[in-house]
Protein backbone atom coordinates (compact mmCIF):
# COMPACT_ATOMS: atom_id res chain seq x y z
CA UNK A 1 0.00 0.00 0.00
CA UNK A 2 1.26 3.48 -0.84
CA UNK A 3 2.06 5.79 1.97
CA UNK A 4 -0.13 8.57 2.42
CA UNK A 5 1.18 11.90 1.45
CA UNK A 6 1.30 14.16 4.54
CA UNK A 7 -0.44 17.85 3.65
CA UNK A 8 2.73 20.43 3.04
CA UNK A 9 0.55 23.03 5.11
CA UNK A 10 1.05 20.55 7.67
CA UNK A 11 4.81 20.11 7.16
CA UNK A 12 5.36 24.01 7.00
CA UNK A 13 3.01 24.73 10.20
CA UNK A 14 4.71 21.96 12.12
CA UNK A 15 8.44 23.17 10.35
CA UNK A 16 7.19 26.94 11.93
CA UNK A 17 5.91 25.46 15.58
CA UNK A 18 9.41 23.42 16.06
CA UNK A 19 11.63 26.68 14.92
CA UNK A 20 9.72 28.65 17.16
CA UNK A 21 10.27 26.32 19.99
CA UNK A 22 13.94 26.53 19.69
CA UNK A 23 14.24 29.97 19.27
CA UNK A 24 12.67 30.61 22.51
CA UNK A 25 14.59 27.95 24.31
CA UNK A 26 17.43 29.45 23.28
CA UNK A 27 16.18 32.38 25.24
CA UNK A 28 15.02 30.75 28.26
CA UNK A 29 13.84 28.01 30.10
CA UNK A 30 11.84 25.31 28.63
CA UNK A 31 9.15 25.76 31.96
CA UNK A 32 8.82 29.32 31.03
CA UNK A 33 8.04 28.78 27.80
CA UNK A 34 4.14 28.74 26.90
CA UNK A 35 1.70 27.60 24.30
CA UNK A 36 0.59 31.14 23.45
CA UNK A 37 4.44 32.23 23.31
CA UNK A 38 5.49 28.98 20.84
CA UNK A 39 2.33 30.30 18.56
CA UNK A 40 2.86 33.99 18.46
CA UNK A 41 6.37 33.15 17.75
CA UNK A 42 5.44 31.13 14.81
CA UNK A 43 3.07 33.31 13.56
CA UNK A 44 0.03 30.91 14.17
CA UNK A 45 -3.08 31.07 16.39
CA UNK A 46 -3.11 29.08 19.51
CA UNK A 47 -6.14 27.28 18.34
CA UNK A 48 -3.79 25.93 15.53
CA UNK A 49 -0.82 24.49 17.73
CA UNK A 50 -3.34 22.42 19.44
CA UNK A 51 -4.65 20.46 15.74
CA UNK A 52 -1.46 19.08 15.78
CA UNK A 53 0.35 19.05 18.98
CA UNK A 54 -1.48 17.82 22.36
CA UNK A 55 0.76 20.12 24.52
CA UNK A 56 4.66 21.51 24.29
CA UNK A 57 6.17 18.45 25.70
CA UNK A 58 4.85 17.07 22.76
CA UNK A 59 6.55 19.11 20.47
CA UNK A 60 9.14 18.87 22.01
CA UNK A 61 9.41 15.50 22.14
CA UNK A 62 8.98 15.07 18.32
CA UNK A 63 11.32 17.71 17.65
CA UNK A 64 13.82 15.66 19.86
CA UNK A 65 12.37 12.68 17.99
CA UNK A 66 13.15 14.37 14.43
CA UNK A 67 16.50 14.86 14.70
CA UNK A 68 17.93 11.67 16.77
CA UNK A 69 16.18 9.74 13.90
CA UNK A 70 18.40 11.89 11.36
CA UNK A 71 21.55 11.64 13.49
CA UNK A 72 20.90 7.47 13.45
CA UNK A 73 20.13 7.15 10.40
CA UNK A 74 23.04 9.19 8.68
CA UNK A 75 25.44 7.60 11.56
CA UNK A 76 24.51 3.93 10.47
CA UNK A 77 25.37 4.61 7.13
CA UNK A 78 28.78 5.16 7.83
CA UNK A 79 29.10 2.90 10.56
CA UNK A 80 28.90 -0.02 7.90
CA UNK A 81 31.48 1.37 5.71
CA UNK A 82 33.76 -1.48 4.55
CA UNK A 83 35.70 -3.23 7.95
CA UNK A 84 39.24 -2.78 6.16
CA UNK A 85 39.56 0.88 6.47
CA UNK A 86 42.74 1.82 7.49
CA UNK A 87 43.11 3.94 10.77
CA UNK A 88 45.80 6.79 10.03
CA UNK A 89 46.25 9.76 11.86
CA UNK A 90 44.84 12.55 10.59
CA UNK A 91 42.28 10.18 8.55
CA UNK A 92 39.40 10.17 11.24
CA UNK A 93 36.46 6.85 10.09
CA UNK A 94 33.76 8.85 8.34
CA UNK A 95 31.43 8.02 11.21
CA UNK A 96 33.50 10.65 13.56
CA UNK A 97 33.32 13.31 10.42
CA UNK A 98 29.79 12.29 9.91
CA UNK A 99 28.64 12.46 14.04
CA UNK A 100 29.28 15.87 14.04
CA UNK A 101 28.80 17.12 10.81
CA UNK A 102 25.17 16.45 11.99
CA UNK A 103 25.73 18.13 15.07
CA UNK A 104 26.61 21.14 13.55
CA UNK A 105 23.95 20.74 10.72
CA UNK A 106 21.38 21.17 13.61
CA UNK A 107 23.42 23.44 15.68
CA UNK A 108 20.64 25.69 17.15
CA UNK A 109 18.76 22.68 18.14
CA UNK A 110 21.69 21.19 19.73
CA UNK A 111 22.65 24.76 21.21
CA UNK A 112 19.35 24.94 22.67
CA UNK A 113 18.14 21.71 24.02
CA UNK A 114 22.14 20.74 25.29
CA UNK A 115 23.47 24.01 26.53
CA UNK A 116 20.79 26.54 27.00
CA UNK A 117 18.34 23.80 28.99
CA UNK A 118 19.85 20.56 29.49
CA UNK A 119 16.56 18.37 28.32
CA UNK A 120 16.92 14.50 29.62
CA UNK A 121 14.79 13.55 26.72
CA UNK A 122 17.51 14.59 24.29
CA UNK A 123 20.62 13.36 26.41
CA UNK A 124 19.55 10.24 27.05
CA UNK A 125 18.58 9.64 23.74
CA UNK A 126 21.48 11.28 22.45
CA UNK A 127 23.53 8.85 24.61
CA UNK A 128 22.05 5.81 23.01
CA UNK A 129 22.88 6.14 19.90
CA UNK A 130 26.34 7.41 20.79
CA UNK A 131 26.55 3.67 22.69
CA UNK A 132 26.01 2.20 19.72
CA UNK A 133 27.97 3.96 17.65
CA UNK A 134 31.07 3.62 19.83
CA UNK A 135 29.69 0.03 20.31
CA UNK A 136 30.11 -0.80 16.82
CA UNK A 137 33.49 1.40 16.40
CA UNK A 138 35.04 -0.57 19.02
CA UNK A 139 33.94 -4.15 18.35
CA UNK A 140 35.66 -3.40 14.45
CA UNK A 141 38.38 -2.31 15.48
CA UNK A 142 39.16 -4.65 18.28
CA UNK A 143 36.82 -7.78 18.96
CA UNK A 144 39.54 -10.25 21.06
CA UNK A 145 38.45 -8.78 24.23
CA UNK A 146 42.32 -10.01 25.36
CA UNK A 147 43.80 -6.99 23.09
CA UNK A 148 41.99 -4.47 25.28
CA UNK A 149 43.07 -2.56 28.47
CA UNK A 150 39.91 -3.32 30.54
CA UNK A 151 36.61 -4.57 30.63
CA UNK A 152 35.32 -3.77 27.51
CA UNK A 153 31.43 -3.05 28.99
CA UNK A 154 33.75 -0.66 31.24
CA UNK A 155 35.60 0.90 28.00
CA UNK A 156 32.01 1.79 26.22
CA UNK A 157 30.62 3.21 29.59
CA UNK A 158 33.89 5.24 29.62
CA UNK A 159 34.02 6.38 25.48
CA UNK A 160 30.65 6.77 25.13
CA UNK A 161 30.31 9.15 28.46
CA UNK A 162 33.31 11.27 26.89
CA UNK A 163 32.02 11.87 23.60
CA UNK A 164 28.72 13.07 25.22
CA UNK A 165 30.38 15.56 27.58
CA UNK A 166 32.61 16.60 24.68
CA UNK A 167 29.94 17.13 22.12
CA UNK A 168 28.16 19.63 24.85
CA UNK A 169 31.55 21.28 25.32
CA UNK A 170 31.89 21.79 21.63
CA UNK A 171 28.37 23.33 20.88
CA UNK A 172 28.58 24.74 23.81
CA UNK A 173 32.05 26.49 22.66
CA UNK A 174 29.96 27.47 19.47
CA UNK A 175 31.71 24.90 17.21
CA UNK A 176 35.44 26.60 18.02
CA UNK A 177 36.88 23.82 16.02
CA UNK A 178 36.13 22.42 12.61
CA UNK A 179 34.08 19.12 12.04
CA UNK A 180 37.31 17.36 10.92
CA UNK A 181 39.48 18.67 13.55
CA UNK A 182 36.73 17.16 16.17
CA UNK A 183 36.94 13.79 14.12
CA UNK A 184 40.64 13.36 14.38
CA UNK A 185 40.72 14.19 18.05
CA UNK A 186 38.35 12.10 19.29
CA UNK A 187 39.21 9.22 17.28
CA UNK A 188 42.78 9.71 19.03
CA UNK A 189 41.68 10.03 22.18
CA UNK A 190 39.15 6.72 21.66
CA UNK A 191 42.36 5.04 20.08
CA UNK A 192 45.66 5.99 21.88
CA UNK A 193 44.63 8.25 25.02
CA UNK A 194 46.14 11.17 25.66
CA UNK A 195 49.60 10.87 25.29
CA UNK A 196 51.53 9.91 22.64
CA UNK A 197 54.31 8.43 25.26
CA UNK A 198 53.58 7.09 28.53
CA UNK A 199 54.60 9.80 30.88
CA UNK A 200 57.74 8.88 33.20
CA UNK A 201 57.25 11.08 35.46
Amino acid sequence: MKKQRTDPRVIRTQRLLKHALIDLMEERKFEQITVQDISDRASIKRVTFYLHYKDKNALLIQSIDDVLSELREQITKCISYPNDFEFRENEPHPSFIELFHQIAAQFPFYKALLVKNRVAYLTNGLLEIIHEFVSEGINQTEPDDNNLTANRDLIIKYVESAFLEVIIWWVENNMHYSEHEMAVQLMALSIKGPYHHIPTK
